[in-house]
């Protein structure tokens, strides 16, 4: 009741209530600032603790002092200047300390320490400026309400500790504030109500109350300035954080080349969108997006160039799609598209078909044009899939499906292609398996000269006999080996065996071994050919490589090189399949080439297709202005071998002649010739 009577009877309430203003003002922005020294660290920390104490210390010192200038003692009033600056310097000084102990991890020592010093440092505060507070009258203090007060407001203060460990960095800063601000106002008013002052006699004169009210006034607002000061810092610093923290945000989900989604902001949406299928069921569809042609643009025009090209690619896309669908760039020339609420093939059809389309145009830049083109693979959720490693798997099979068709474009996953792929890489490893343990055998088909008859020599093929599969075609299983990286391995091995039998062959024999296109632009081939002539004792002049004209596309400096050195050993050169590619007449007169084979496409038409008669007869011409041998392969009927022979062609090789056999046989068939010319 005393505490309440004080209150009522022996203060100005409008000055009051200017005080509670300050003090729920001063509370809120102290309780934000305080959050900040909890979830900072080193000096950053430091410098929030000057600020919140600085700043809570000031609506303190500044709430006590408007309260102090609304009491009505009825007596003459002086304040002493000293004591009163020293009262806010406590309040800050005591703040800061209670602060920096309240940071320790142990709960005890943070909050009823911490707190107490705070609250210790609140009734300092109060009690030193009551000291500064100088009536003329007789001055008595009622010690149970002194001690009172510092229970109270040490109890409030260890509260408002606790409730910021719990409450962190959320927004709730309503319980702290308001404990705060019962340990401010509890222990003003129950300190006040331990003082009393007693008239002198024949000492009427009070306090001036309109002059206390304009100083309250005047307190009041630079106290307002302060909180408002360190309350503007927070917030500024608050904005530019969250302006950061958004760029960064932004930086981790988007490439920075192109803007588009990550493979991070990719995955973790296409998680999200998963997750919503079992609750709300709205489909989508994932498309892969994979880039045709994309590493001549770097080869030949510069990486520059290529990421010009990866920019317009990206903004193609992103006017391809549907408003709101997701683009995300996943790899160097991989992209892929989130078509949101997409629910038949025929729609995932148009859009992938619109994609292809746009990004097939030509792109210009830098006064070039660069042509490329997209693969697309498409996947439908819920229909292939609902999690997302199956939708990417699908989707995956799907673009390598399109990739590998002759007409590439889109294709939407389907049963079949799972088969397929699984076919395909149980096929890998089957050829992984055959490759370490070189489990390839050699087929040769001999060569005849066309005009006498006799063996000039043999090709060596490449055979596979899988213990699952059988026998398995070259053509399926070489361009295998060349996208696994085996073919050089292979090729390796294939000359090494090939030179070694043919070293038993009679010494006018040539051989012809096969070299890969990936072979070729390997610059270990020459020291490969050399190891192999050197073990196996065969003389460099009777071997011949044959390549095909793909070989030549691109990397001319690498291929010029490579034959160049082999040319300069004595080995022969044949252009193999000559026809049924680019057919650039610059080949033959650019690379060192000894030999042209006419492809059997050609030769199997003969005599009867007129079309095919001419080609062979040209090529055949050409051959002999550029002392070039000719070779005629898919030799199958007595006609053919007519036409060939009539025609100039040097040697012949077919079915007609023999087929491909083993070693012991060919060597059978060697022999048997050399011993009829014997006789």
């Amino acid at each position: 009741m005393r505490v309440l009577t004080c209150l009522y009877h022996e203060h100005n309430l409008w000055i009051v209530a200017l005080a509670a203003l300050m003090c729920l003002v001063g509370c809120l922005a102290s309780m934000k600032l305080f959050q900040r020294t909890f979830i900072e660290s080193g000096t950053v920390r430091l410098q929030w603790c000057f600020l919140s104490a600085f700043t809570a210390g000031s609506a303190i010192w500044a709430t006590h002092f408007i309260a102090m200038l609304g009491y009505r003692p009825g007596v003459p009033v002086t304040l002493d200047g000293t004591l009163t600056v020293l009262s806010a310097l406590i309040a800050v000084g005591g703040i800061a300390l209670g602060l920096m102990v309240a940071w320790t991890r142990n709960r005890f020592i943070s909050v009823f320490t911490g707190g107490g010093i705070i609250g210790l440092s609140i009734a300092a505060m109060h009690y030193v400026g009551m000291f500064a507070y100088r009536a003329d009258g007789i001055v008595r203090w009622l010690p149970e309400y002194v001690i009172a007060s510092l229970i109270l407001t040490v109890g409030f203060s260890a509260l408002t500790i606790d409730r910021l460990r719990k409450t962190g960095d959320g927004k709730n800063i309503l319980l702290p504030a308001g404990s705060f601000a019962a340990a401010i106002v509890v222990l003003h008013f129950t300190g006040m109500a331990a003082f009393t002052v007693t008239p002198l006699p024949g000492v009427q004169a009070g306090a001036d109350s309109d002059a206390f009210l304009a100083l309250a006034a005047a307190v009041a607002m630079v106290a307002l300035f302060i909180i408002g000061a360190g309350l503007s810092t927070h917030l500024l610093e608050r904005r530019t954080k969250s302006k950061s923290d958004e760029r960064l945000r932004h930086i981790a989900l988007h490439d920075a080349l192109t803007e588009v989604a990550n493979r991070r902001a990719f995955t973790e949406a296409l998680r999200i969108e998963c997750g919503k299928l079992d609750k709300f069921g709205r489909p989508f569809a994932l498309l892969m997006i994979d880039l045709d042609s994309f590493k001549p643009i770097n080869d030949t025009l510069g990486h520059p160039a290529g990421d010009i090209v990866l920019q317009k690619v990206a903004w193609r896309l992103r006017h391809a799609v549907r408003r709101g669908d997701m683009v995300a760039r996943i790899g160097g020339d991989e992209f892929a598209v989130i078509a949101y609420g997409l629910n038949s093939e025929d729609e995932a059809a148009a859009l992938a078909a619109r994609i292809v389309e746009i990004l097939g145009r030509p792109y210009i830049m830098q006064g070039q044009v660069a042509e490329i083109g997209a693969s697309v693979g498409v996947s439908l959720a819920p229909d292939h899939g609902c999690d997302p490693e199956t939708l990417v798997q699908y989707t995956d099979i799907a673009l390598y499906t399109a990739k590998r068709a002759d007409e590439r474009g889109y294709r939407l996953f389907e049963l079949t292609m799972q088969e397929a792929t699984q076919r395909r890489r149980l096929l890998e490893v089957d050829l992984r398996r055959a490759c370490m343990r070189e489990d390839f055998q050699i087929a040769y088909q001999p060569v005849i000269d066309s005009a006498t008859g006799a063996f000039t020599g043999a090709e060596a093929l490449l055979r596979w006999t899988c213990p699952k599969r059988g026998n398995v075609q070259p053509s399926e299983f070489i361009p295998v080996a060349e996208e696994l990286g085996l073919i050089s391995r292979i090729g390796a091995m294939v000359l090494k065996k090939a030179c070694i039998d043919a070293a038993s062959w009679p010494g006018h024999l040539d051989l012809a071994v096969n070299i890969s296109p990936v072979q070729l632009l390997d610059p270990r081939l020459p020291q490969t050919v050399f190891q192999a002539l050197e073990d196996s004792g065969f003389p460099a002049a009777r071997l011949e490589l044959e390549i095909t004209e793909t070989a030549l596309l691109g990397n001319d400096e690498i291929v010029m090189r490579t034959l160049t050195e082999l040319r300069d050993f004595g080995i022969r050169i044949s252009l193999d399949d000559f026809g049924t590619g680019y057919s650039s007449l610059s080949y033959l007169h650019r690379f060192p080439i000894n030999r042209i084979k006419i492809d059997k496409s050609f030769v199997q038409q003969l005599p009867a297709d007129a079309g095919s008669a001419s080609i062979v007869r040209a090529i055949a011409q050409l051959g002999q202005s550029l002392q070039m041998k000719i070779t005629a392969e898919g030799i199958e009927t007595d006609e053919q071998m007519a036409f060939i022979a009539e025609h100039g062609c040097d040697d012949v090789q077919g079915f007609l002649i023999s087929r491909p056999i083993d070693a012991d046989k060919i060597i059978g068939l060697f022999q048997r010739e050399t011993s009829k010319a014997a006789a």
